[in-house]
């Protein structure tokens, strides 16, 4: 009975997981593709450059097509009747550069740098292609609570033995305003408080670690500099390494 009560706990969970993921994805859409048009009304005011309007239309496409895509993942995702979440060999360095590019054009009057460190040139994990959700919510995060006239991002993605298993770790290392050691717990809880900067942050984590969780994986925050979390992040994050298919 017992058996059959975490079957079904573990079946709410994803379930869960799965319709926030695809609430929270979908409102960020929206509000980008607002944005694009508010600014492409405004450059068809002021007589802008055509190119300019092109690209604010290519971003609206874009988004268009990723919520098609997100759409397609959830319900496929939702449909599968066994109950452990499919995973399959990904490669990460694609992945990440997709969500980099990504989050980029989404923050069109940011200054954003984004540096990727590493001393490999390909590694794979078992994941989908929800990894990209993962990576495009801490990268958001880091240049939405950051004061600093230019966001500076480091990526680090190394490989590390721990609990006699392999693993990929990922540290995503920022110069934001970086988050009070009492709140490095409650962030990736589904419980939020009203606290500045809690709902925002609080929705996109608990799913990136339900997603982790999911993945066999491991996330948790520290200070970017140690004992100040007052200059910024370090996200780090352990996913099972996989070996390439033949």
């Amino acid at each position: 009975m017992q058996d059959v009560e975490n079957v079904f706990q573990d079946a709410y969970h994803r379930t869960n997981c799965l319709n926030g993921l695809f609430v929270h994805d979908i409102a960020n859409l929206f509000q980008i593709i607002s944005n694009s048009i508010e600014l492409c009304e405004s450059l068809l005011k002021e007589d802008g450059k055509t190119e300019d309007v092109s690209d604010y239309f290519q971003m609206i496409v874009q988004q268009l097509n990723r919520g098609k895509k997100l759409i397609r993942n959830i319900r496929n995702l939702s449909e599968l009747e066994k109950y452990d979440m499919p995973l399959k060999i990904v490669e990460v360095f694609s992945t990440l550069r997709n969500a980099i590019n990504f989050t980029q054009i989404s923050f069109p009057n940011k200054i954003i740098e984004i540096v990727v460190n590493s001393d490999y040139r390909s590694l794979y994990t078992m994941a989908n292609e929800l990894l990209s959700e993962v990576f495009e919510n801490i990268i958001v995060n880091a240049i939405k609570y950051n004061k600093n006239k230019i966001t500076q991002i480091e990526v680090i993605v190394s490989k590390i033995e721990t609990y006699q298993e392999n693993y990929v770790k990922f540290e995503f290392k920022d110069n934001g305003i970086g988050i009070d050691d009492a709140r490095k717990e409650i962030i990736f809880q589904e419980t939020r408080t009203k606290r500045n900067h809690s709902r925002g942050m609080g929705i996109g984590l608990s799913l990136v670690a339900k997603l982790i969780e999911l993945y066999g994986g491991e996330i948790w925050v520290e200070n970017r500099i140690k004992n100040f979390s007052t200059r910024g992040s370090n996200f780090i994050i352990l996913i099972p390494l996989a070996k390439k298919e033949e």
